[in-house]
């Protein structure tokens, strides 16, 4: 890899993020499509804001590919590779729920170098570049050290994947016996950045894809979190089990997830 100014580059991502979601909410009443899966869609304001986003990080980083929930491609590329989520939390997005984010990773293979998660209506930027701390906009965040039984879990439903529905609500019913209480916000983006700040301290979800969860989990570590596919190494290039926390919240997460 070539030798590049992650700090930098970071700074011009986050600007990026920043114009996406600045267009994503000019766009009031976007057209709405059907994706496969159950209740899965994808708007006009999706579509704008990946194609902002891919047509700026072309001119930061010509050299690397793309990884984009809205794109064709599904495939990691090999070497330095963007990955995006142009809205995560769409269905919130359609709704007003006002709980959505532009989520930007820049990874190389299986390495996450820096992630970017915008929430626009907060106005907050999470971002991180490895080896120099977590930020939300400017002030530094750690991951809580909260005891298991006392924890806040965030978990999401993997609601494309119904197969898995028995599987997640056992997995969460034994989590939630054991936690102070959990969560579901519809944009696992922003439960694994709020994890990284400290205002939840565990996160599970039995299927997420690697622009829901890569560049949060490039700030989860910054932010002294785990985060991990079901106990193993964390990969960019398929949807996995993801299981995050302190360290002893996310051992608590894997015990239930495991048995």
């Amino acid at each position: 890899m070539q030798q590049i100014d992650l700090d930098k580059l970071a700074e011009e991502v986050g600007r990026v993020a920043r114009q996406a979601g600045e267009l994503v909410l000019s766009m009031e009443h976007p057209a709405i499509h059907a994706k496969e899966g159950h209740a899965n869609f994808v708007t006009e304001a999706d579509v704008a804001s990946q194609e902002f986003i891919v047509e700026q990080l072309k001119k930061l980083l010509p050299e690397a590919g793309f990884l984009a929930e809205e794109g064709e491609k599904t495939e990691l590329s090999k070497g330095l590779c963007w990955i995006i989520d142009p809205i995560d939390g769409t269905t919130n997005f359609m709704r007003g729920f006002r709980h959505s984010a532009i989520s930007i990773a820049l990874v190389n293979g299986m390495e996450g170098l820096l992630g970017a998660v915008w929430n626009p209506y907060m106005r907050e930027l999470f971002h991180a570049v490895k080896g120099s701390g977590a930020f939300v906009n400017e002030t530094p965040v750690h991951i809580a050290e909260t005891v298991p039984e006392q924890a806040l879990v965030i978990f999401g439903s993997a609601p494309y994947y119904r197969e898995l529905a028995d599987r997640t609500f056992d997995t969460v019913k034994r989590i939630f016996l054991r936690c102070g209480d959990i969560r579901r916000s519809g944009s696992a983006a922003l439960d694994l950045c709020y994890l990284a700040a400290g205002r939840c301290d565990g996160f599970y979800e039995a299927k997420l894809s690697p622009w829901d969860f890569a560049a949060a989990s490039v700030i989860i570590r910054e932010a002294g979190g785990e985060i991990s596919a079901a106990g193993e190494l964390l990969p960019y290039d398929q949807a996995v089990t993801i299981c995050a926390g302190n360290h002893a919240v996310h051992q608590m997460i894997l015990e239930e997830v495991q048995k």
